[in-house]
């Protein structure tokens, strides 16, 4: 699936006075949506494979996650690290990029991913 190019055309409108908070705002608004969407899918799965049947979380839990799903879960996240921080584009001048790729590294490093085992 590719995703629409979000190009602003103007200057952004501003809701909050406070530098910084109106990005905020949008990740949390980002991450809100993103965990929805997951909720929902979780929820519809785990009805679904429970009406045919099969009960799915001894399964999710004990499953082995293989290098491949290691890397493909791996390019997920940063995918979703993207979204979350897109409202920030664009505002990080080239003496705070290191803080931007910090702030990268330390969501990456706090979503808990060892390598291996399915959360």
């Amino acid at each position: 699936m590719s995703r629409i190019p979000m190009q602003h055309r103007g200057k952004r409108p501003r809701f909050f006075e406070a530098k910084g908070i109106d990005e905020l705002m949008s990740m949390v608004l980002e991450l809100t949506t993103e965990v929805w969407v997951i909720k929902k899918r979780l929820y519809l799965l785990e009805n679904v494979a429970g009406q045919a049947g099969v009960s799915l979380t001894e399964e999710i839990e004990n499953y082995e996650l293989s290098e491949a799903e290691i890397k493909e879960l791996d390019s997920l996240r940063h995918q979703l690290i993207s979204t979350v921080l897109r409202s920030t584009e664009g505002q990080f001048s080239p003496t705070t990029k290191i803080g931007e790729e910090k702030v990268r590294e330390e969501i990456v490093s706090a979503s808990g991913h060892n390598g291996a085992q399915a959360a």
